[in-house]
This record gives structure tokens, C-alpha cells and sequence, in this order.
């Protein structure tokens, strides 16, 4: 039969040794960000966390002086209901509601139509909306959403085609 031994009492050293990586850690983690390179890290830290936070501020203010700057809005020129942004420099700019194509007038003051309206919905007959041509809706259902569901007349289909001609002259001068 064997004896088990009490175990040794546990001296003053003994609790130092277990905290003491925790104290020398916290030693050398001082004594970093006390010398010049620590103070580079924090210089460099703090630089990258304050730019963190203010980019979307900077981004937020850039992006609504350039709106004012080279964009114009006013309302639909086609349908009215809507108001439409369009670059200052001529580009077109679709309407959501009616699928008109605008753009800023020579002057700069106003919306213009680039194209007649009705020419992109229903094949030139008008009605609808952009979004109703592209996913169905308004007074046409199920399949027909591809077929007109009024038949134009004889007089829309000749005022549709008399006022999308376009007519080219030259001009020769004699001397």
C-alpha cells in the first residue's frame, strides 16, 4: 500500500509565476506605444479610422455639388407628372412614368423631348407607361401584353407616320 503525500504548500513565488505573463505583456505593450514606433502606429491608425468615418461624408457633399452642377431637374416635358434629371451637357434621360426621352435645352433652363413619346410605347399609338410595357399592367392583360388591345385607325396610323417623316433638302445655290 502507498501513501499519497499532502501537496506542498504553495509559496509567495508560486501566485507571481501565474500572473506574470500578463504583467510583462502589459509591460511591453506600454513600452511599444511610449516609443516612436508606437506613436507611428497610432499616428497611422487613427489617420486610416478618422478616413473610415468621413469618407461617406465627403462622398455624400461631392456627389450633391456635382448634382447641382451638371444636372438640371424639372418636370416631365411628355407627361408632366414626374420630375426628370438630365445631364447638362445634352445627354438623354428617360422618364419613369411615361418612358420619354428629355434633355436639357440649348439655353439650359428647361427639359426638351428627344424623340416623340408615343414612338417607344405601343408601336407609336401612346398609353401606358414604361414600366407597363415592360412587365404588363394598365387595361391589357395575360397574352395580349404583345398585341395592341385597340386597333388604331386609318387616320392615327397616317398622323403617326406624317409626323415621324423626316424630310431632307439640299440646297444648291446657282451662281
Amino acid at each position: 500500500m502507498s501513501y499519497q503525500l499532502p501537496p506542498s504548500p504553495k509559496g509567495p513565488l508560486e501566485d507571481l509565476k501565474a500572473i506574470l505573463p500578463t504583467i510583462g505583456t502589459g509591460i511591453l505593450v506600454a513600452l511599444f506605444f511610449a516609443s516612436p514606433l508606437g506613436a507611428a502606429f497610432f499616428a497611422i491608425f487613427n489617420s486610416l479610422f478618422v478616413l473610415a468615418l468621413l469618407t461617406p461624408f465627403i462622398l455624400f457633399v461631392g456627389f450633391q455639388v456635382w448634382s447641382a452642377l451638371y444636372t438640371f431637374e424639372a418636370p416631365c416635358p411628355s407627361c408632366g407628372q414626374l420630375p426628370v434629371r438630365a445631364l447638362k451637357n445634352g445627354e438623354p434621360s428617360v422618364c419613369l412614368n411615361c418612358g420619354a426621352f428629355s434633355r436639357v435645352n440649348e439655353k439650359g433652363d428647361g427639359l426638351e423631348l428627344c424623340n416623340n413619346p408615343y414612338d417607344m410605347l405601343n408601336e407609336g399609338m401612346g398609353g401606358g407607361s414604361l414600366f407597363d410595357s415592360l412587365f404588363g399592367g394598365g387595361s391589357m392583360s395575360g397574352m395580349s401584353d404583345f398585341v395592341s388591345a385597340d386597333a388604331p385607325s386609318e387616320e392615327q396610323r397616317k398622323k403617326v407616320k406624317r409626323q415621324g417623316t423626316i424630310i431632307d433638302v439640299e440646297v444648291e445655290r446657282d451662281d
